[in-house]
């Protein structure tokens, strides 16, 4: 049963954020001021390499956020499972098509430039060597057929069409479920998603290993852990990626290195484990004040 499948991946990843959550409860961010006159003098070129670094660093944190609380369950019975699947996998695969339209980005303002952008010159070895286990698995013209882009393309219907055949003869009766409910924001088509996951997953396993003598269930399995694999890597490589370019455009931008300019230390206290918030299944919509009792 795909709800399993689902379990599994829950417990998957969480095994790895708690490899990740070993800071301490108080913690220290710190501010870095940015005089706004640096930026306004900056290049269009180096501006726009900046401002989109950021702010697709931003979004993924917040993507990876909503996929650390869509782990958590908050109720049990199969309609909680069934909504809980729904929302887990959709949360990756917003996730998942960030991270690939992230690596677009990079691609069209870094990396087609000749000779090399001076951003990618002066990573650190490290960052470099991020860089390059990016480039191996997305490539860069043309794309690469992997994973990622399998779910990116697959699920965002408008790219690619998802064949549905394989999918629709491994389909059971506990599977073939949707929920109707008095506001749309909690409906939830249980079986358009467990079709459309179970199709990507096997197109993926299919792709990557001899999937000849397996069975559909068998083939979904398979290619649900090739990517999540693949998505654990390209997440951290590109995190790692993105901050050593902004620290080496902010610079540019400001004239002077990072530890030069003003900063200000603020003491983040008795912050939540990712462990202990949950996404809620379903919210309290309430009634518009034109509404009839």
């Amino acid at each position: 049963m795909i709800y399993r499948r689902w379990r599994a991946i829950c417990n998957f990843f969480r095994r790895i954020l708690d490899r990740r959550t070993a800071m301490s409860r108080d913690f220290h961010i710190i501010k870095l001021q940015i005089d706004p006159d640096a930026i306004k003098k900056s290049p269009n070129r180096l501006r726009n390499q900046l401002v989109g670094c950021m702010h697709a660093h931003n979004e993924l944190v917040v993507l990876n956020r909503l996929l650390m609380f869509s782990l958590n369950d908050v109720g049990e019975g199969e309609l909680h499972d069934d909504v809980h699947g729904v929302q887990m996998w959709t949360v990756m695969q917003l996730l998942t098509g960030k991270l690939f339209e992230t690596w677009n980005m990079l691609v069209e303002r870094f990396l087609k430039s000749s000779p090399e952008d001076p951003a990618i010159a002066a990573l650190t070895d490290a960052h470099k060597k991020d860089l390059a286990w990016l480039k191996d698995y997305f490539g860069i013209e043309p794309l690469k057929d992997t994973a990622l882009r399998t779910i990116r393309d697959k699920t965002g219907f408008h790219y690619d069409k998802v064949n549905l055949d394989q999918a629709v003869g491994a389909l059971t009766e506990q599977e073939s479920r949707v929920y109707i409910a008095e506001h749309p924001a909690n409906a939830c088509y249980y079986l358009g998603s467990v079709l459309v996951f179970r199709a990507v997953f096997a197109t993926i396993a299919d792709r990557a290993i001899d999937t000849s003598s397996m069975s559909e269930s068998e083939r979904m399995a398979a290619g649900s852990t090739i990517a999540l694999d693949n998505l654990n890597e390209a997440n951290l490589h590109v995190h790692n990626v993105l901050y050593g370019l902004v620290a080496q455009l902010t610079e540019k931008a400001i004239g002077m290195p990072l530890e030069q300019i003003e900063t200000a230390s603020h003491t983040v206290i008795g912050a939540p484990k990712p462990q202990a918030i949950a996404l809620p299944m379903f919210i309290d919509i309430g009634k518009r004040d034109d509404e009839k009792p």
